[in-house]
């Protein structure tokens, strides 16, 4: 699921390399995420509106994460005040534009995502073109009058955005999404009602937490593991680490959209199939993926301990066997990784339904 359309669609071809396996394994392993999630990721285009103390955490764990896309916007230099809050850039940065500063840390930071760096600001004559070729777009500025640009290109073209404005201790932080009645000019009709940070003093601490924050309402938009906080203004005191939000008014919730993709072939096979399998003598290799300790205190009979990690960074072990079973405690993991591997497997890759718990009953 995705609450973006074209993600959800897109997504359907997207295919993970063997190395992208192994880069994302811990995201890969998480049920919400799984390998569709990430393959939406992966597809995702996402706009960041500048590269400072909230685009340098934003742009950093996006890329970590595998949206396939970035383009980042900004039209300042590194300046060495930057440097202690604003962490993609290096003290021999100075003086360079930060775009193509941060565009450069995140190449080497995630060879698998294309990072473009724009050296320019946001303006009324380029922010449409650039919304539209986007999925979504992050609003890392603290430029009032680019947050009305974002809004009203957003509101346009029927992108959402995520919203956040910085203040010494003190955040917040939204989505707005002008087809679900979040709109930035709805809260602040007028500019000078609107929150900006320009000139104030910083933590870095401060604006890593917020941007990382943005980061997982980007990441629930395109994956739809979870409800963004669409037309919800979340406030941070970082002082007493506290989380305060309220919905605004007349604000519909968006809706997830269904994954278009063909299931990947049945891989499941009961715990009655493989105890027949098994009394026959049919020619498998069982692995039990978990932990050491669960393995030596009691596993089927002939499985090998290999954990999940190391099946997506190394691959599958090869000892000539055409059926490979995989099982973990309660079947979740292993049916993720066989899904994972499924299509790049020559054996017959299979899981155990309902895992080792399945296995005992």
């Amino acid at each position: 699921m995705s609450y973006l359309p074209r993600i959800a669609q897109a997504s359907a071809t997207m295919e993970l390399s063997r190395e992208e396996l192994a880069y994302y394994a811990r995201h890969i392993l998480l049920p919400s995420i799984g390998t569709m999630g990430q393959r939406k990721l992966k597809t995702a285009r996402v706009l960041v509106v500048g590269a400072g103390g909230l685009g340098c955490p934003v742009l950093q764990a996006l890329a970590g994460a595998g949206v396939g896309h970035l383009t980042v916007i900004d039209g300042d230099i590194v300046a060495v005040s930057n440097l202690s809050r604003q962490w993609l850039h290096r003290y021999a940065d100075a003086g360079q534009n930060k775009a193509v500063s941060a565009q450069h840390t995140l190449r080497q930071l995630n060879p698998f995502v294309e990072v473009a760096g724009q050296p320019a600001m946001l303006s009324p004559e380029n922010a449409q073109a650039l919304v539209e070729a986007h999925d979504l777009v992050v609003d890392a500025t603290d430029d009032l009058d680019a947050r009305y640009w974002i809004d009203d290109a957003c509101a346009a073209s029927d992108t959402p955005w995520v919203h956040a404005a910085l203040y010494r201790e003190r955040s917040q932080l939204t989505v707005f999404w002008a087809n679900c009645g979040a709109r930035f000019r709805g809260l602040y009709p007028e500019p000078a009602e609107a929150p900006s940070c320009a000139g104030a003093g910083m933590l870095g601490a401060t604006a890593s937490i917020v941007g990382n924050l943005q980061a997982l309402e980007c990441i629930k938009l395109i994956t739809g593991n979870a409800q963004p906080k669409v037309g919800q203004l979340v406030s941070f005191d970082a002082d007493v680490l506290a989380l305060q939000s309220f919905q605004l008014p007349g604000v519909q919730q968006p809706t997830r959209i269904d994954d278009p993709a063909a299931k990947s072939p049945a891989s499941g096979i009961t715990q009655e199939a493989l105890q027949q399998a098994l009394s026959i003598h049919e020619p498998l290799q069982l692995l039990d993926l978990r932990s050491r300790s669960q393995y030596e205190s009691g596993s089927i009979a002939g499985a090998h301990h290999y954990s999940a990690e190391q099946i997506l960074e190394e691959g599958l072990p090869t000892h000539g066997a055409s059926r490979i079973v995989l099982f973990c405690q309660e079947g979740s993991i292993s049916q993720i990784l066989v899904d994972a591997l499924h299509a790049r497997e020559s054996v017959k890759l299979q899981h155990l339904e309902g895992g080792y718990e399945a296995w005992q009953t």
